[in-house]
C-alpha cells in the first residue's frame, strides 16, 4: 500500500545523496509535495546557524504535520524535544539510517522513535537511490566525514572522522546510473582529495576516476571540494587528459591572508597556493576554478581583508562563493577574541563580490567565440531559449548557459554551443 509523504531537503548536495538512498529502504514510500500530506520527512543541516535556524523555521511552518527529523542536525536534537516540538515524531540520526524502513513504519503508526548515536566507525553504505535532482545529473557520495579540523567548521564535530566509500560500490553505483542516461556524475565529500586514505592507506582520487572513466557511455564526471594540499601532477593529468573528466575543480581556500589562515588551521603559505594554483593552470589550461571563501573571520584585520582582496585579484578564479564568518559551537573559533560585528561583515563580503563579478564578467566575455560541449537540460518556452552546462558550471551553484537554436533540440543531450556573449554569471550561446 503506498503512504504518502513529503520531503524537505535542506543543506548541500550530501544531504540529497543520502535522502535518495533512504527513501528506497521505505516500502511503499509515495512522494507528494508537503501540503497534499500529513506526514514530512525533513532532511536537516547543521553546519551554520542560518542552517539550523531554517530547520526551526520548518518546524514552525509545519507544526500541524507529522515530521520524521533525519540529518545533520538530528544528533543535536535531545529526547525530551519531543515534548518542545510534538509535531516530530521520529529523530534518526545517520547511525540508524539502515534501519529506517522499520523506523518509518513505527513513526507513522503512532510511536515516538528517539534513535541517535556517535556516527557509524565505517562508511554506512545504503545503496541504492531514488533520483531526487533533475534526470541529468546526480550527486555520488564518495565519502562522509572529516579529518581536517578548520577551527571554524562543526563538521568533524556533527559527521565525525573521514570514511571512505568501497570503490566497487562508487562504481556499480554510477554504472547504473549512466545505464538510466544520467549525463553528469557529480562526486561529493567534505573533502574529495582526502578520499581512500582510510581504505587504501593512500590518496585513492586519482585511482577512483580511474575507474569510473572506463565505465561505457555518453557522460562526464564532476569533482567538488578538493583541497589545493590534495591536488597532485597525477589527478591534474587525468583530469586533462580524460575527455569524460570535466574540466573544473572546486578548492576551497577560505582566505588569502597568512594570519587568517593560520587561526583558521588551514594551510597558510599563500606564496604555495598560488603556485598550486599556477600549476593547476599550467597542466590543465582550459579548467574553470572555483573556490569559497570566509570574511570576517575573528581578528581580521583591514590589512587581512586588504590582502585578501589582493589574492582574489591576483588568482582571478573563474568562479567564487563568498560568506560572512558564522560564530559555531564546538569549534574553535567560537571562543576566538576580536569577534567581527555583522555591519563589516556584511560590508567586506559585498566588498569581495563586486570584486569578484567583474573578474567573473571579464573571463565569461573570454569565452566569446568559443565552442563548448553543453548538457541542454530544459528549455523556457516563453523565453524561446534552452538552458544547460558546460564543464565551466556545476549546477545549483553557478550560472548556466541560455542556447538559442534553429531546430529542436531533445533534453539531457550533449549540443556543441558557440559562446556569443558573456555576463556576470551566465553564458550565451548558439548550437552548431
Amino acid at each position: 500500500m503506498d503512504f504518502k509523504t513529503g520531503l524537505i531537503c535542506l543543506g548541500c548536495p550530501k544531504n540529497i545523496a543520502d535522502l535518495e538512498a533512504l527513501i528506497t529502504k521505505i516500502d511503499g514510500l509515495k512522494i507528494v509535495p508537503v501540503e497534499k500530506t500529513d506526514f514530512i520527512i525533513l532532511n536537516t543541516c547543521g553546519f551554520l546557524k542560518s542552517a539550523r535556524d531554517e530547520v526551526l523555521e520548518n518546524l514552525l511552518t509545519f507544526k500541524n504535520k507529522k515530521i520524521i527529523l533525519i540529518g545533520c542536525m538530528a544528533g543535536l536534537f535531545k529526547i525530551s524535544d519531543f515534548e518542545k516540538y510534538p509535531q516530530i515524531i521520529a529523530i534518526v540520526s545517520s547511525r540508524y539510517y539502515s534501519d529506517i524502513g522499520k523506523i518509518f513504519s513505527r513513526a507513522v503508526k503512532g510511536e515516538k522513535i528517539y534513535a541517535t548515536g556517535p556516527e557509524p566507525i565505517v562508511f554506512d553504505d545504503l545503496g541504492g537511490k531514488k533520483l531526487l535532482t533533475p534526470k541529468a545529473f546526480s550527486y555520488i557520495k564518495i565519502a562522509e566525514g572529516c579529518n581536517n579540523h578548520c577551527s571554524y567548521c562543526m563538521i568533524p564535530f556533527l559527521k565525525g572522522r573521514y570514511r571512505s566509500r568501497p570503490m566497487e560500490n562508487i562504481v556499480s553505483e554510477i554504472k547504473t546510473l549512466v545505464e538510466a542516461d544520467i549525463k553528469e556524475i557529480i562526486l561529493v565529500a567534505q573533502d574529495c582529495g582526502y578520499y581512500g586514505v582510510d581504505l587504501y592507506g593512500k590518496k585513492s582520487l586519482t585511482s577512483l576516476l580511474k575507474k569510473i572513466i572506463k565505465i561505457s557511455g555518453d557522460f562526464r564526471v564532476r569533482i567538488l571540494y578538493v583541497y589545493p594540499e590534495r591536488i597532485d601532477e597525477d589527478l591534474l593529468s587525468l583530469i586533462q587528459k580524460s575527455k569524460k573528466i570535466c574540466k573544473y575543480l572546486d578548492v576551497p581556500l577560505q582566505h588569502g591572508d597568512a594570519k587568517i589562515l593560520k587561526a583558521m588551521n588551514r594551510p597558510y603559505d599563500v606564496s604555495a597556493t598560488l603556485k598550486k594554483i599556477e600549476k593547476i593552470r599550467k597542466i590543465v589550461p582550459e579548467i574553470s576554478l572555483r573556490t569559497s571563501i570566509i570574511v570576517g573571520f575573528p581578528g581580521e584585520t583591514k590589512e587581512n581583508f586588504e590582502n585578501l582582496k589582493k589574492f582574489v585579484k591576483e588568482i582571478k578564479f573563474d568562479l567564487l562563493g563568498a560568506f560572512e564568518y558564522s560564530r559555531e559551537p564546538n569549534t574553535a573559533a567560537y571562543s576566538m577574541k576580536n569577534q567581527i560585528s555583522s555591519a563589516t561583515k556584511k560590508a567586506r563580503r559585498n566588498a569581495l563580490m563586486k570584486i569578484q563579478q567583474k573578474i567573473s564578467l571579464m573571463k565569461n566575455q573570454a569565452l566569446t567565440g568559443k565552442t563548448v560541449r553543453v548538457l541542454i537540460e530544459n528549455y523556457d518556452e516563453k523565453a524561446g531559449l534552452y538552458f544547460g552546462r558546460s564543464d565551466h558550471f556545476a549546477p545549483e551553484i553557478d550560472g548556466r548557459i541560455m542556447v538559442t537554436s534553429l531546430k529542436k533540440l531533445k533534453l539531457n543531450e550533449f549540443h556543441n554551443v558557440k559562446i556569443i556573449k558573456g555576463f556576470e554569471y551566465d553564458l550565451l550561446g548558439k548550437v552548431i
